[in-house]
């Protein structure tokens, strides 16, 4: 049998495996489809005992139903008649759980858990919540309902209501913003519904952008909670990243998913991203003001909402520049670590982020130093420039800064060795840990280290020796590797 009839005899074998195959995964299904659908007359008969069975029989009866799930359609009707007539809470609970798993019949089957939010049992009001989110956009008419068990004195209730309300998208924004927008007058609560919207509104991320300008105003209300939420809020939908143009293609218009640009579409594609900009310009700058909130909390959840931005905060760099300038220490270095997350294209604030070396805050130095560590090789230039000012607060976080650029700053290596030879010791002293950071053995910076070892400064002499040890490990691994 030459090759060519071996493959033909191996395909035909592989397809009789298959058939085979396919013939097994047949039965096994059929066997699962006949174990688990739903007789109707035997399903029916089993409905009896809804209404004169015992507890125990009752919630068996429901969990056999829930199993069945899709295949017990017909039966909601019973179950809903059970579930709003049954004095047994437990039955009733177990009839919830049926109907969220079987999922059918919206229109009958979401009235009813509706109806079993307003129930005396905490316990049923819990699952009537939680079972409606099942039904996505289906149990939009529940809205009004879940946001006033917002108000509920049980925990688990208003935790349900929250994350139903929260899995129902732009409907559920609409009304969390309503009762954002009511007058604290209106109820005793009202306070503690404002808060508790607003923290939901941000939960919800960049479906939430629409209540963007409402939490911007929020941010300066006279209660701190709700400063303190509405911050939060705006610093959570600000981080969504599916905001309009970030994710795949529309996949619902009312999901807050935006198409990618493609063919016929650029011009709205646009019109999304100049959107996007905007709510993050509005974003940052309100964030930057509540900064200076003078509650701590406040001001904390601006700093760190800031701090993350990234990107997404190039809208609003030149503001960032005129804050590192003159706001407090506290924004000064806010400014700095934004601007150092943007990436290449706040490379132009190098400068700025060099002049802020010689700030008078230790900790704005310390956030500069790390700024330019980011920049790299891109910040030695300027650095080098500004070391001819031999200023007595730039100079050291400067050779500090070449420290931790490492070997990205081998381009100053020159001008440390000319600081090897200053007066002051501590220039002499920095300048030698730079250049062991920057790990580049060449026989003269070794030798300008060693004329260093007798140095009148102990700390001098500390410092050279660390730096000759690291630079001959690099030397000794270089040579082995030739």
């Amino acid at each position: 049998m030459n090759s060519k009839e071996k493959f033909i005899v191996g395909v035909q074998f592989m397809q009789l495996k298959l058939s085979k195959l396919y013939i097994i995964i047949f039965i096994i299904s059929s066997f699962i489809t006949f174990a688990y659908s739903a007789d109707y007359n035997s399903v029916k008969e089993k409905a009896l005992i809804l209404k004169d069975g015992s507890e125990q029989d009752k919630i068996e009866a429901v969990q056999e139903f829930g199993r069945l799930s899709s295949n017990a359609n017909f039966i909601i009707d019973d179950l809903i008649f059970s579930l709003r007539n049954d004095k047994s809470h437990e039955v009733r609970m177990e009839i919830i759980r049926a109907l969220e798993r079987i999922g059918g019949q919206a229109n009958k089957t979401v009235p009813a858990l509706i109806e079993a939010l307003g129930d005396e049992n905490w316990e049923i009001r819990w699952s009537a919540a939680g079972a409606l989110t099942s039904f996505g956009k289906k149990s939009a008419m529940a809205v009004p309902e879940l946001v006033g068990l917002l108000r509920d004195p049980e925990d688990y209730v208003r935790n349900a209501a929250l994350s139903t309300l929260g899995k129902m998208g732009p409907i559920s924004v609409a009304a969390m913003m309503d009762e954002v927008s009511k007058s604290l007058k209106d109820s005793e609560d009202q306070l503690y519904m404002r808060i508790i919207c607003i923290r939901s509104l941000g939960a919800l991320g960049a479906k939430a952008m629409v209540s963007v300008p409402l939490l911007i105003e929020n941010s300066t209300h006279e209660d701190i909670d709700v400063r303190l939420e509405s911050v939060i809020a705006l610093r959570k939908i600000g981080g969504d990243d599916s905001m309009p143009g970030e994710i795949g293609w529309l996949a619902e218009p009312d999901e807050m998913i935006w198409p990618k640009v493609g063919p016929k579409m650029e011009g709205n594609f646009l019109m999304f991203a100049e959107a996007k900009q905007m709510v993050i310009y509005a974003i940052v700058d309100t964030l930057l003001k509540s900064i200076d909130d003078p509650d701590q909390r406040v001001s904390y959840a601006a700093i760190k909402g800031i701090a993350n931005f990234g990107k997404k905060a190039l809208p609003i760099k030149d503001k960032l520049v005129d804050y590192m300038n003159r706001g407090s220490p506290v924004i000064r270095r806010v400014a700095i670590d934004t601007l150092a997350n943007i990436g290449e294209e706040a490379d132009d604030v190098i400068p700025d982020l060099v002049t802020a070396l010689s700030d008078f805050d230790v900790n704005v130095q310390w956030a500069a130093i790390q700024a330019l560590r980011v920049k790299g090789n891109k910040a030695v230039p300027e650095l080098i420039f500004m070391l001819e000012y031999d200023d007595d607060l730039l100079t050291p976080n400067i050779l500090k800064t070449f420290a931790e650029i490492g070997n990205d700053a081998k381009g100053a290596v020159k001008n440390l060795l000319i600081i090897l030879e200053h007066e002051n010791p501590q220039y002499r002293a920095l300048a030698a840990e730079a250049l062991g950071e920057i790990g580049e053995p060449s026989k003269e910076v070794i030798n300008s280290l060693e004329s260093l070892k007798d140095d009148k400064d102990k700390n001098v002499i500390k410092t050279v020796q660390w730096s000759l040890n690291e630079l001959r490990m690099i030397k000794n691994r270089r040579d082995n590797e030739d």
